[in-house]
Order: structure tokens, then sequence, then C-alpha cells
């Protein structure tokens, strides 16, 4: 990723989606195993917010959907499928989402929860977005979650740009 060596005022001028991304990354640095879990969903759980508000109607009612104690879509697993139902995300892209908020859902229950647990080592293994291991040196259980998490962000961070041309709107129904 030679790219995020570069002068990131550079980047954010030709890629303006990528202000939140290039954060993310530094920070993700910064974490334990559980944060980097924790800080990933969280943002994938933002971005399936942001992609799933520029396709619906505009408006206050679109909001409440997302926000308050009994939002229908106030959960990541809410915002992962219908996003998916819309068509808003890939069958492979939905399929990792799935594997990811299954993994997060191990670390924020579970204090030793660890990427070697055998809940979490399946479902790891099966990510498709994580780098391939190297013949000479296999991918270590927090880097193919990390790689993962990372390359599928990297697939959805411009989607609400994308899906906001698509928007729905109020239909002029026939009676």
């Amino acid at each position: 990723m030679a790219w995020v060596k570069s002068n990131p005022n550079e980047i954010l001028k030709d890629f303006p989606n990528m202000q939140d991304y290039l954060p993310y990354l530094e920070e993700l640095g910064k974490e334990s195993p559980r944060g980097k879990v924790l800080i990933s969903t969280g943002f994938m759980e933002q971005v399936l917010k942001e992609i799933l508000c520029a396709f619906l109607v505009e408006g206050k009612v679109a909001e409440e959907l997302f926000e308050g104690g009994n939002a229908p879509l106030g959960t990541f697993s809410a915002r992962a499928k219908l996003a998916f139902t819309l068509g808003l995300v890939s069958e492979k892209e939905f399929q990792d989402l799935e594997l990811i908020r299954k993994i997060r859902n191990e670390f924020a229950h579970n204090v030793k929860a660890s990427f070697d647990d055998p809940a979490i080592v399946a479902r790891r293994r099966s990510l498709q977005h994580k780098v391939p291991d190297h013949p000479d040196r296999p991918m270590r259980p927090e880097e193919q979650f990390t790689t993962a998490s990372t390359g599928l962000l990297l697939n959805i961070i411009n989607r609400p740009a994308h899906v906001s041309k698509k928007r729905r709107s109020y239909g002029n129904w026939n009676r």
C-alpha cells in the first residue's frame, strides 16, 4: 500500500471519501486485537449506515431508522442484511460482513477471546477479503482479520457516492 505513505492531502484531493479511512488505518495500527475488531466493525457499521442513507428517501424518517434504542436499523446485523437485500453490497461482501460481525460478537462478549479460539478460527479462515498466505510466511491470525476488514472497507467506502445516484424518491403511484 505505497499510496498510504503519500501525502494524505494529495490522496484526499483525489479520493475525498478516504477522509475517514486514513485515520482508521492509523488508529488500527495502535490497537490490541480486541481494539482492532471493535474499531473495524464500528467503522463498517457507520459505512453501512452511509450506504443505506444514500439510497433511502432523504429525510428525518430515514434517519430515525438508525437512531434511538429501538431503531430497526440500529445494529450491524440489520444494516448488513438490508444492504444485501437491496443489492447495495455483493454476496461476497455480505458473507464477510456476517463473519466479521460474528467475530466481533465473540470479542465483545468474551473478555478472553482470541483469534486462535475455535469459534473464531474457522470464521477468520473463511474471510474472502483477506490477503492470501505467502508461501514463505503464512498470515498470522490477527493479520487475516485485519487484511480482510481493511480490504472489505476499501470495497465499500466509495459505495455511498455510487448508491446516491440511485437514491429512492417518492413515487406517483396509481390507485
